[in-house]
């Protein structure tokens, strides 16, 4: 897949996984760590070696490059990275991944991507559901759109028909909020930085003879 199609693909999912992120928590993290329930996905914490929160640094792969070549910080000072090895890549015994993504902050990641093809949707799909369990919500009725959610770990399953490529996406729920906190204090000091400088303008213009 070229570096468009990563970013339409990425750009067309984001809007609905943040929906079902903010909207599909709370659930008890109780569930023992068994495979087929939510549990197991809470407790494996990732896929593939790849585990959420870990450090990119101690990824056992040796393809890693910048997501489509690109080495910029994105909204959230995250970047992202793709991973090409073909032991990470295979998600079934005759089935592989497009490619994998992964996105962190300060090393740490954050999201885990998996590309598939379209018509392997249901492979992937059927995987899920064996390890993980039933999923816990369908948030678009009529929509290929499935979500795992455990207390530590969101799993968002996604392909449409205009897209070639679906995506799974795994989110690590706390680094998440993390990231919330953070730009709202950025926000907060711009906004109280801004105050500062209006009432100093005010105070000044108001010293002119």
């Amino acid at each position: 897949m070229n570096a468009l199609f990563h970013r339409l693909i990425i750009s067309k999912y984001v809007a609905v996984f943040l929906i079902i992120f903010f909207n599909a928590h709370g659930l008890s993290s109780a569930q023992k760590a068994k495979i087929g329930t939510l549990g197991f996905l809470n407790a494996t914490n990732g896929i593939n070696g790849i585990y959420l929160g870990a450090d990119i640094k101690n990824l056992n792969y040796s393809q890693i490059s910048y997501l489509d070549g690109d080495d910029r910080f994105d909204a959230d000072s995250c970047l992202k990275f793709a991973i090409s090895d073909s032991a990470a890549l295979r998600i079934d015994k005759n089935v592989s991944l497009d490619m994998i993504g992964i996105r962190t902050y300060n090393s740490k990641i954050v999201n885990i991507y998996l590309f598939f093809r379209k018509a392997d949707a249901y492979v992937v799909l059927n995987k899920f559901l064996s390890i993980y369990g039933v999923f816990t919500s369908k948030p678009v009725e009529y929509s290929n759109i499935y979500v795992w959610d455990s207390a530590a770990v969101n799993l968002s399953l996604m392909y449409r028909a205009d897209l070639d490529d679906g995506v799974a996406i795994f989110t690590y729920n706390p680094l998440v909020r993390h990231l919330v906190e953070v730009k709202e204090m950025a926000a907060g000091q711009h906004r109280k930085q801004y105050n500062e400088q209006g009432n100093a303008a005010v105070l000044l213009s108001s010293t002119k003879p």
